[in-house]
């Protein structure tokens, strides 16, 4: 009898042990920092890993950190000629992609290349590249003719970018005409582009989750694709500013400040919250979501919303006027930069759980 009360406590013991292994390995900060060597220009999440770009003096790299372990390294270091700005990046897994851009010039003469590497720095691969002039009409005023690369994203094992090009237009509602547009798959063998879906409809790609891709196209409409360029659904909102997906869910930042939330999969319409503010709130790429959590711009700062409840709060930064991308989400949190008076940057990381209590309680 004594043995087997004694095999009791002993089993007992183990499977305390083995919950508390359980939880200290599935629970963690709730709050980390990264420094950065400059002001963070981009930055994008998947899984543990976060990569950014960053803006000095003297040069700008590329930088991936992983949360969980803590680590970082630069992936690469651009030239100091001309100044180039990363201003966009996207990670999947284990690998990265960015777009490298220079300006020169009264006619800001622009050029744009598309790398993507390793998360750790290797195999270092140029894609593309575009350029592109602003020229004046002769209603004296600007507009842009040549070739774009926008829309790099990326999660899981899906790396996708829209390339398109834009002639001068006089007269009509807007200033250019895109004469071509296509979505594109960078493969994860070669690295090369495989083109998924030609014409104006196949742009601009803004999000990429669980294998398929969120278009905001320029009439307004979002095309959802599959990995194979297959479009899986088709979604009208009643206007479209922005858009991001993740997590099952499609929202978009509508022209009446509103955000709509859909269900990614049905298309249905499954929430639509108003966005209190007086002041013009959004910029290209800066409205991110994933699951229950969005976060947008509203005028220089940035704010996370619950999209179960339409609940929201600021998060304490200003934005700089020479950033894309300024926060990113994903399964386990929120990312956001935060740039100092002396031009060296922050990464902010907050777990879920903590975003969406202090979302509950009305402040961080």
């Amino acid at each position: 009898m004594k043995r087997l009360l004694t095999c009791v406590v002993l089993l007992g013991l183990c499977s305390l042990l083995a919950l508390s292994v359980s939880a200290s390995a599935t629970s963690g900060p709730t709050r980390k920092l990264k420094h950065a060597s400059g002001s963070v220009t981009a930055l994008a999440m998947d899984g543990p890993r976060v990569v950014y770009s960053t803006y000095s003096t003297d040069r700008n790299g590329v930088y991936v950190w992983n949360i969980r372990s803590g680590a970082s390294w630069r992936v690469e270091t651009t030239p100091r000629s001309y100044y180039p700005l990363i201003g966009q990046v996207a990670i999947a897994g284990e690998r990265v992609a960015w777009v490298r851009r220079t300006v020169e010039g009264n006619s800001e003469e622009t050029n744009e290349d598309l790398y993507t590497a390793s998360s750790t720095g290797r195999g270092v691969k140029s894609l593309a590249h575009a350029y592109r002039v602003h020229e004046f009409g002769r209603d004296e005023l600007q507009r842009w003719d040549g070739d774009w690369i926008g829309g790099l994203a990326g999660s899981g094992k899906l790396l996708v970018v829209s390339r398109w090009t834009t002639k001068p237009t006089l007269g009509g509602p807007s200033f250019e005409t895109i004469t071509s547009g296509s979505l594109s798959l960078i493969s994860s063998g070669k690295g090369r582009l495989h083109s998924l879906v030609a014409g104006v409809q196949s742009v601009v790609s803004r999000s990429v989750d669980a294998g398929r891709v969120a278009v905001l196209r320029p009439d307004g409409t979002i095309g959802i694709y599959s990995a194979s360029g297959a479009l899986l659904r088709q979604v009208t909102p009643s206007s479209a500013e922005e858009i991001a997906m993740g997590g099952g869910r499609l929202v978009v930042l509508t022209q009446t400040k509103s955000l709509e939330v859909y269900d990614a999969r049905t298309g249905k319409l499954e929430h639509s919250w108003q966005v209190k503010t007086p002041k013009p709130y959004t910029r290209d790429g800066h409205l991110k979501a994933f699951g229950r959590i969005a976060l947008f711009s509203v005028g220089r700062h940035l704010r996370i919303l619950d999209l179960n409840t339409g609940r929201s709060v600021s998060l304490p930064t200003a934005l700089s006027g020479g950033a894309w991308d300024y926060g990113a989400v994903g399964s386990l949190g929120v990312v956001y930069a935060v740039d100092s008076s002396k031009g060296a940057g922050t990464l902010v990381y907050l777990a879920r759980a903590r975003v969406l209590a202090a979302i509950a309680r009305g402040h961080l």
